[in-house]
């Protein structure tokens, strides 16, 4: 205080003092102010002239990027809700989701080389990361690189992108809780527009819309669930957040994804373990999910029966797929058990390792496996990143949850456990959950929010 006191006249005499010119300041040309903003001008014309849809959205995306740079936090979110509605946002533009989550990279990049997001340690899940990119780097270099392998390595680079931005965030000015709330909200709306347009929908009859594919817009929904849980449990309006879970359930439900359904029911005990959800409130959400099911199935009962009736015509065909993929998959991996057969590679080479029923899968191009696709293209060595991304994701949120019993640390834990159990019966490595809870147990796991800035050194008065 009497440093502050000794500085104050000084400085409030030198407000309307004239600056003395210091040479050794060098001082800008002033033909530079005209010059610049000229040739600016002419090549914004010319670019224009040539090529007006390209040169409109290089101004858009400097713009965008220059707000973004002051609320990449605010981006962030946008990113996170818009990924839910990713076959919506087609109408808008093919790539408007990948747009959006490449400007707010580039936003972050430019604004992480100006000044820190937070000054927390660094985070054993971020760096599964970077052995990962060390593994697909290996990959890619070793079994050559084509198209395919361009393409998966762009997006593998992308949803790792993603991960170490939305982590940076969430140990900067973040709250993970809100993020967690937007995620939820945006998959209640999902599911409340996709149960909405069920009964008008053609082909396949089951849940979906937001996300096309019913087996990947579940896989969203089965995260939301825990999640829903957990802000429920911090909630001033926790009727809300029950209501946004009921109607992910419920549309999960409808999805008619064996491979999330188990994983909610597993998640489900988890969340009775951490105490997150009492074993009267099971019941409870049981009961209403089913009630909710059962309304919706006599109002639409001609739909519903055409949807279960064809959903049990292919069962077992999907199943003898799945298990002949999954042995091309474990093939595939024997064939180069290091770094797999490259990013990529299992939609153009499983069928070579095909066995007697092969053929039924040729036009397939995934493994329904996350672990063992990943295995394939990219090894032993690939698995095991990915892995130690998810494992130490959970070990993180559940020390957090073991140390003070945190709802949302408790949220994460149930959601990786389920999402990990749905993983072996779908390929989401391309898709926005796992990346996001890893995000999220990264900064569950630090305790309280870092904060944004260190706090200023106080000079004591001498």
């Amino acid at each position: 205080m009497t440093l502050m006191l000794r500085e104050a006249p000084s400085a409030l005499l030198s407000v309307g003092r004239p600056r003395r010119h210091d040479p050794s300041r060098r001082t800008r040309p002033a033909w530079l102010h005209t010059v610049v903003p000229v040739l600016l001008a002419l090549l914004g014309g010319v670019s224009v002239g040539l090529a007006p849809g390209l040169t409109g959205l290089v101004v858009l995306a400097v713009v965008v990027l220059t707000l973004l740079l002051g609320q990449i936090e605010i981006a962030a979110l946008v990113v996170v809700a818009a990924s839910v509605f990713e076959d919506y946002l087609v109408f808008v533009s093919p790539a408007a989701t990948k747009t959006l989550a490449v400007v707010v990279v580039v936003a972050w990049a430019v604004r992480r080389a100006a000044r820190p997001f937070h000054h927390a340690p660094r985070s054993p899940v971020l760096v599964s990361a970077g052995v990962l990119v060390v593994v697909l780097l290996l990959s890619t270099l070793v079994t050559g690189s084509d198209g395919a392998a361009v393409a998966t390595l762009g997006r593998w680079a992308g949803f790792l992108a993603v991960l170490v931005v939305l982590a940076d965030c969430l140990r900067g000015r973040l709250a993970p809780t809100v993020l967690a709330e937007v995620y939820v909200a945006s998959c209640a709306l999902a599911a409340l527009c996709a149960l909405v347009v069920f009964p008008s929908a053609d082909g396949d009859r089951r849940v979906g819309g937001p996300v096309a594919d019913p087996n990947d817009f579940a896989f969203y929904l089965l995260a939301a669930v825990p999640l829903g849980l957990a802000v429920r449990a911090e909630s001033r309006r926790p009727r809300a957040w029950d209501l946004a879970t009921v109607v992910c359930a419920v549309a999960l439900a409808g999805t008619y994804s064996r491979g999330a359904v188990l994983g909610l029911l597993v998640a489900l005990g988890v969340a009775v373990v951490v105490r997150l959800l009492p074993w009267r409130a099971v019941g409870a959400l049981l009961v209403v999910v089913v009630t909710a099911v059962a309304f919706t199935a006599s109002v639409n009962a001609d739909l519903v029966r055409v949807s279960f009736e064809q959903k049990q015509a292919v069962a077992q065909e999907n199943v003898s797929q799945r298990l002949e993929l999954w042995q091309q998959a474990a093939r595939m991996t024997l064939d180069a058990p290091l770094l797999g057969h490259g990013p990529g590679s299992f939609a153009e080479e499983h069928q070579d390792y095909a066995g007697d029923a092969g053929a039924s899968v040729a036009d397939l191009d995934t493994a329904h496996n996350t672990y063992l696709e990943v295995a394939a293209e990219l090894g032993l060595l690939g698995l095991l990143a990915l892995l130690s991304v998810l494992g130490t994701a959970f070990a993180g949120a559940w020390a957090r949850w073991r140390r003070d019993r945190s709802p949302l640390a408790a949220g994460v834990c149930t959601a990786l456990v389920g999402t990990g159990v749905a993983a072996s019966f779908l390929s989401e490595q391309f898709y926005l959950p796992l990346w996001l809870l890893a995000a999220l147990a990264v900064a569950v796991s630090v305790g309280d929010r870092a904060p944004a800035r260190r706090p200023p050194r106080v000079r004591r008065a001498r």
